[in-house]
């Protein structure tokens, strides 16, 4: 058979109307790797909300009285008065509709860095989650994302190792790593025919399996991780601890990522792209009573789910941009610049919101009408790889860029 072949080691699991291609791992391997991942193998979530998240009426500084003249009728009341933020202390309140977070900012186990971004993102949302993903702000030529550049750093090279829910590829991965990608990992498999399970399947192992070159590799790989997912009871365990997850796409995927890690099969890294209704150019009040408990409800249950094997995890929810300051004529806002970053998990020093806030007055806004930026994004991203994951070659992490030492995020 001959055809073009890109050698890269991609590996995609695709729905269930796709025609073919999945990954993986055989029944032996399994076995190892759920040997190899004992207690304290780490491992990194980054939850991606697509659409530049309001963050500002996520994280209410409700203790600054700029706050309420610049966002009028859309603002958050102040903690005690009906339907105000929720205290986190003295300036900040969370999101009423968040409040399945308190327990684990209650806990220490939930922070938040403000004022993050990059002043080279753009308003653009397709460019300034490319931007976000590949760590290389006001390039678009980097070939390759930060997390594909963080499976280069780590020891091994499973396929199990990276695990992305999402329709395609993000870019956060795109290089040579290989990465496990479904948006339902409940819903993919190969498909030849009806019978594909005896004559085809025989027929493309040993075509794949007497293969040397880097087509027979990705074939075998294929496989693998057909026989670890699709044929292994990973995706049959119940969530532990009376998790209840949302029934929406955020709750599926970590519900799965939890299954994931419960499982033992040494991954290291999952990305979790979010959609919805987060691009609030009007009706925001609105949007985000429907869209903000979804997420609040995902992650108390994914942490609810893995009980003492948080201790092992981090967890990064990031939106490619905040929003104007502003309130705008339609009661939503426009494309912004600093926002908020959660972190939640293992070694985080939670019960604070960390980073400089900056303020909210005219002078201290980002041309006069965002939340200036203070930290920036790579400084986060860089004190989860080197405390969390174990890695030290920064430079090489985000080409272009020296990270700071970074926030106190991790103890």
């Amino acid at each position: 058979m001959n055809m073009p072949f890109d050698p890269s080691r991609r590996i995609f699991l695709r729905g269930a109307s796709a025609a073919a291609v999945g990954i993986g791992f055989g029944p032996s391997a399994l076995m190892s790797r759920t040997a190899q991942a004992a207690a304290g193998q780490k491992v990194f979530v980054q939850v991606f909300i697509r659409g530049g998240v309001d963050t500002l009426n996520m994280v209410v500084p409700y203790g600054e009285s700029a706050y309420y003249d610049i966002r009028g009728a859309i603002a958050i009341p102040r903690p005690g008065q009906t339907n105000g933020a929720l205290r986190l202390d003295d300036t900040f309140g969370l999101h009423p509709a968040l409040a399945d977070l308190m327990p684990l900012w209650s806990d220490g186990r939930l922070a938040i860095v403000d004022a993050v971004g990059n002043n080279d993102l753009t308003r653009s949302h397709f460019d300034a989650q490319d931007f976000m993903e590949t760590g290389t702000p006001g390039n678009k030529n980097t070939p390759t994302g930060w997390l594909d550049r963080v499976l280069k750093m780590m020891p091994g090279s499973s396929v199990s190792e990276a695990v992305a829910f999402q329709a395609q590829l993000p870019r956060s991965f795109m290089g040579p790593e290989p990465v496990l990608v479904a948006s339902n990992l409940t819903s993919f498999n190969l498909k030849v025919g009806t019978n594909w399970r005896t004559e085809a399947e025989a027929a493309l192992r040993d075509m794949y399996g007497s293969r040397q070159d880097a087509v027979g590799k990705v074939g075998r790989e294929t496989f693998e991780a057909i026989d670890t997912i699709v044929r292994s009871p990973v995706l049959t365990v119940a969530p532990g601890n009376g998790a209840v997850y949302p029934n929406v796409s955020i709750g599926t995927s970590l519900r799965q990522a939890a299954q994931i890690i419960k499982a033992g099969l040494g991954t290291r890294t999952i990305f979790v792209s979010v959609g919805g209704a987060f691009d609030t150019h009007s009706g925001q009040l609105a949007a985000h009573q429907t869209e903000l408990p979804r997420i609040g409800g995902s992650l108390s249950a994914f942490a609810r789910d893995l009980g003492p094997l948080m201790d092992d995890v981090v967890l990064m929810l990031v939106s490619e941009f905040g929003r104007t300051a502003f309130v705008n004529g339609s009661a939503g806002t426009d494309h912004g610049s600093g926002k908020a970053v959660f972190v939640m998990g293992g070694g985080v020093r939670g019960g604070r919101v960390l980073g400089t806030w900056p303020g909210l007055a005219s002078s201290q806004l980002y041309q006069t009408r965002d939340l200036a930026t203070t930290t920036d994004f790579r400084d986060v991203y860089s004190e989860i790889a080197r405390k969390h994951l174990g890695l030290t070659d920064m430079a090489t992490l985000f080409p272009g860029y020296s990270p700071g030492p970074g926030v106190g995020l991790l103890a």
